[in-house]
């Protein structure tokens, strides 16, 4: 039954990048080639409940028994059997229930040392198609697959650990973004209140002595008016600068000439 075929198909497995339905799906695609069903049913063992959850069915039923019954690892013949370390093999299944779709059935524990991974549950319409000299073939059959879904459950988690990783490294990031832009912003903040200062001061005497001149000169230069309102003009510009400076909320530049940049100004 296990043959160096299914152990290289078993290797290309572990080479594919494939989430872990596909993995699943492909592991019961090599199955087919390897030993006969009619219907299967894959149950893995989540980790922290330590309770086996269906992970893959072929077939037109969940491949079990005695589902009613609970047992540490869950209900049914899965539940009892994931505490064995060896598989059990029914060669023939009781007909009493009519909707069951198979007479043959062999449940493999899947064990990797002392870590339980799940169980295989494999069954076949034909009354005695397994039988108890394929045990140590069942038994292979059981160690290899719980190598898979142990490799796939390391890389399941090494996966989540490199997005918890990514996100933490991108928060870390925004952060120290986020710094530096207030370090700037202080800085700016600084130099702000300093120009506000020196700035407006001369300039607020420098608007009030044109309005003064305008007035002497409106009606005997109106030349000299003329370039006063300029002055005033360009007066008020500059209060207009140092206002926009105290409501910068960035510190974005932009291009000013080609090689030189400036602080934006709205």
């Amino acid at each position: 039954m296990i043959g160096l075929e299914f152990l290289q198909k078993v290797g290309g497995i572990l080479q594919q990048t494939l989430s872990s339905e596909e993995i699943y799906t492909t592991i019961f695609d090599i199955l087919d080639g390897v030993i006969e069903y009619d219907s299967a049913t894959l149950f893995i063992c989540d980790p922290e409940s330590g309770v086996l959850k269906e992970a893959e069915t072929r077939g037109p039923k969940i491949v079990d028994l005695a589902s009613s019954v609970a047992f540490d690892h869950g209900a049914g013949l899965s539940g009892w059997v994931a505490s064995r370390q060896a598989p059990v093999i029914l060669s023939t299944v009781s007909e009493s229930n009519n909707a069951r779709s198979f007479r043959s059935m062999v449940a493999v524990p899947l064990w990797l040392g002392d870590k339980l991974c799940g169980v295989l549950n494999l069954g076949h319409k034909q009354a005695g198609f397994y039988s108890q000299e394929n045990q140590a073939e069942f038994e292979e059959l059981g160690l290899h697959l719980s190598l898979i879904v142990e490799r796939l459950r390391l890389r399941s988690e090494l996966h989540e650990k490199n997005l918890l990783l990514e996100n933490l490294l991108k928060e870390l990031r925004e952060t120290q973004s986020e710094l530096v832009e207030k370090e700037r912003m202080a800085a700016i903040g600084e130099v702000v209140v300093k120009l506000k200062h020196e700035i407006n001061n001369p300039l607020s005497i420098i608007i009030s002595f044109t309005d003064l001149l305008a007035m002497r000169c409106e009606k005997d230069n109106p030349e000299m008016l003329e370039s006063l309102e300029k002055m005033k003009t360009a007066a008020y510009r500059i209060s207009k600068v140092t206002k926009a400076l105290e409501q910068l909320a960035t510190s974005e530049s932009e291009e000013y000439m080609e090689g030189v940049k400036m602080l934006k100004i709205d």
